[in-house]
């Protein structure tokens, strides 16, 4: 669960360099429609169109980890930048210091108060997961996913769209999606067989065709830990 956990490990700085010259979009804010389609595979055929259609992107994001390992939820939260595909950058605030970033071949998670970096290829696109899906240049969820409806988190409150792999896979059991209206996911967590989860919350969107490609280069501090991992 390697993406899942560059995000949940980390922490960032609230000024990124690099942002292009022109002036990004407004903000998409984040609005549940009142109707959805009936069909959980007509609303994840919607999901896909809207994602395939997204070539960068800039937004906040929150994060919080439940784990039985953890007496308490881990919730950290800072600034992601995505450029498709294959390229990520999550500046943590909280705490502050850390940063995952995913450069087309590697991913590399910094964190700076064990003076350690930890570094992993990226995986192919069938044993990526969660925010994850957002590094392929194309997806077609119907053919990895059997999607359906879940409860709501709140009386009255817009229903999730769960995503179960059709092929087993070691890492997670299922996705819960929850979409603005535009059909762009706002709130995405990744449940575990154990009960555990990671779920990321995305405001202030910006959609940007090409950042910065300096935002997606780590070049790990002089006189660290460079730990390498396997996918």
């Amino acid at each position: 669960m390697w993406l899942a956990a560059v995000v949940s490990i980390g922490a960032l700085v609230a000024a990124s360099p690099g942002l292009p010259a022109a002036a990004p979009a407004p903000p998409v804010e984040a609005r549940t429609p009142a109707v959805r389609p009936a069909d959980p595979a007509a609303a994840t055929r919607a999901l896909e169109t809207r994602l395939n259609a997204v070539r960068g992107l800039t937004a906040r994001f929150t994060q919080r980890l439940e784990s039985v390992a953890l007496p308490s939820a881990q919730v950290e939260e800072g600034i992601v930048y995505v450029q498709r595909p294959g390229r990520m950058r999550w500046e943590y605030q909280v705490p502050p210091g850390k940063l995952a970033v995913a450069d087309g071949e590697r991913s590399w998670l910094y964190l700076p108060e064990d003076r350690q970096v930890l570094v992993v290829p990226i995986p192919d696109g069938r044993h990526d997961q969660g925010v994850g899906l957002l590094l392929r240049d194309r997806l077609d969820l119907l053919s990895e996913f059997a999607p359906e409806w879940g409860p709501s988190r709140s009386p009255g409150g817009p229903s999730s769209l769960l995503l179960r792999p059709r092929a087993r896979q070691p890492a997670f059991d299922h996705l819960a999606v929850e979409l603005d209206a535009t059909d762009f996911p706002v709130r995405l967590t990744v449940l575990d067989s154990l009960g555990g989860s990671v779920t990321y919350r995305f405001s202030d969107l910006r959609f940007i065709d090409r950042l910065d490609e300096g935002l997606f280069r780590f070049v790990p501090p002089a006189g660290l830990v460079v730990q390498e991992l396997e996918p």
